[in-house]
């Protein structure tokens, strides 16, 4: 297994709780991680919704 791999595997938040209590992860290893990784700004699709006009702000649609 790569190291980023492992990296992966020991930062993933999912985890990270865990393996810090156990003393298997430092924050300040968590912040260096954080650093090395890409920075993704603007790099989305903007997706706009419309609302449905029929519908109350509390309800729900109906599933078909």
């Amino acid at each position: 297994m790569s190291a980023k791999k492992n990296d992966e595997k020991l930062f993933d938040l999912r985890t990270l709780d865990n393996f810090q209590s156990r003393g298997l992860v430092k924050p300040a290893d968590y912040e260096k991680y954080l650093k090395t990784l890409p920075d993704d700004e603007g790099n989305y699709e903007l997706c706009v919704l419309e609302e449905d006009e029929d519908l109350e702000d509390d309800e729900a649609p109906e599933e078909e």
